[in-house]
């Protein structure tokens, strides 16, 4: 089983749903952290985990100016093709790290 730690670095350039990460074939991932940074206006952030079918909120979050937060309270396990998704009431303003841990089934 191969252990394949990473960082995606993001900074959102519009309101809309972005894709932070997708969960490769045969793979689970465990999300760590969620490192999420303000430079500009207060915003509400939230976080979205997909599955193939259906979107659910895991966390919402309003972020005071020139603040940092991790937008998970604990860790968020994905399994094979879900993915993360990440949007901000305002543009150009959030910016951060999604620190994971991939664990590839087809090693085992």
């Amino acid at each position: 089983m191969a252990n394949i730690y990473k960082n995606e670095m993001f900074a959102l350039s519009n309101t809309g749903v972005n894709l932070l990460y997708s969960t490769p074939a045969d793979t689970r991932t465990i999300v760590k952290t969620l490192q999420t940074t303000n430079l500009g206006a207060n915003t509400v952030v939230t976080v979205t985990a997909n599955n193939t079918i259906t979107s659910y909120n895991a966390a919402i979050e309003e972020i005071a100016t020139n603040t940092a937060v991790n937008m998970l309270k604990g860790p968020l396990i994905l399994e094979e093709s879900q993915t993360l998704s990440l949007s901000a009431g305002t543009a150009n303003v959030i910016s951060g790290v999604l620190s994971v841990l991939e664990i590839n089934r087809n090693e085992q």
